[in-house]
């Protein structure tokens, strides 16, 4: 009679190997990515935001429209780091959660920014020869300023992809399982609300692990929050039935997502039908967690 030997498979166990294998990928690639993020900027923050501040060839309000809140998002990258470093993915990851409305800012400013720079560029002369100089350093591999001032909203979409696959693969009885499933922010964006009556309206959304919330941006000559959202309704995660209402095929028209909640009824349209699916896919992700 058989009995069982070193060459028995457990599926379970090589199951269990498999996840760790992946989440011990994707957390080296979230430690090496994080790093070279945070020496761009660094760089950017050195030799075009000291620069400039020191020599005041762009004076503080465009400056301040060109840049944003990159010197905070610096300051969130140093903070983050060191826990990577050392392997405490939750915490570290946790923490940083409460700088995510600094990338809220910074996406709402993007337009603003890249206007400001075609403008300072074409009319300021001093910074038209600053900016060739500074873009000239080998340091910055041959990427433009108005490449550089992408990076933030770039990491963005690379967090979002790496701690989801992170939390994917990271087991319940992992400490930091907990906190890698907790209010995490999955993904951002414009979608089209299609009202009972009247036309679509664009709204900014910003989806985490626990809520959905709807975002209209401020006006432009708002004196303090310029460039900034308001808040408009925010939507329990917990509650939500989502469904595909059509754009399943794969062609070129869009789709529309259907939102239910106790007391509302949510209809999202995009006209781009692949961006729906990762936010179906980021919508059920949020909801699965909700119910675990």
């Amino acid at each position: 009679m058989a009995s069982p030997g070193t060459g028995a498979r457990c599926p379970l166990l090589e199951q269990r190997a498999r996840w760790e294998r992946k989440r011990a990928c994707t957390a080296r690639e979230l430690l090496e990515t994080e790093r070279r993020y945070q020496e761009q900027l660094g760089l950017v923050d050195t030799y075009f935001l000291g620069i400039l501040k020191a020599k005041g060839t762009l004076p503080p309000p465009e400056r301040q429209a060109l840049f944003g809140c990159w010197e905070l998002i610096y300051g969130a990258s140093l903070e983050l780091l060191p826990y990577l470093e050392g392997g405490h993915w939750g915490q570290g990851l946790e923490g940083f959660c409460l700088h995510l409305e600094l990338y809220t800012q910074f996406a709402a400013n993007a337009e603003r920014s890249q206007t400001t720079l075609r403008e300072q560029l074409k009319k300021n002369k001093r910074f038209r020869k600053f900016v060739k100089l500074q873009e000239g350093r080998p340091q910055f591999g041959g990427l433009q300023l108005q490449d550089l001032l992408l990076l933030p909203l770039q990491r963005l979409h690379q967090y979002e992809n790496l701690v989801i696959a992170l939390a994917e693969n990271t087991g319940p009885n992992s400490p930091d399982h907990q906190q890698l499933t907790r209010r995490w922010f999955l993904r951002q964006g414009w979608l089209l609300v299609v009202p009972p009556t009247g036309e679509p309206r664009p709204r900014m959304f910003f989806l985490f692990s626990d809520v959905l919330l709807m975002a209209k941006p401020r006006p432009s000559l708002h004196l303090l929050k310029s460039g900034t959202f308001a808040c408009r309704a925010l939507y329990p995660m917990a509650q939500c039935l989502l469904c595909r209402v059509f754009g399943h095929s794969g062609g070129p028209c869009g789709g529309l997502l259907s939102l239910s909640f106790p007391r509302e009824k949510l209809l999202l349209m995009s006209t781009d039908q692949e961006e729906l699916s990762h936010w179906y896919q980021s919508l059920a992700l949020a909801i699965s967690s909700q119910k675990n």
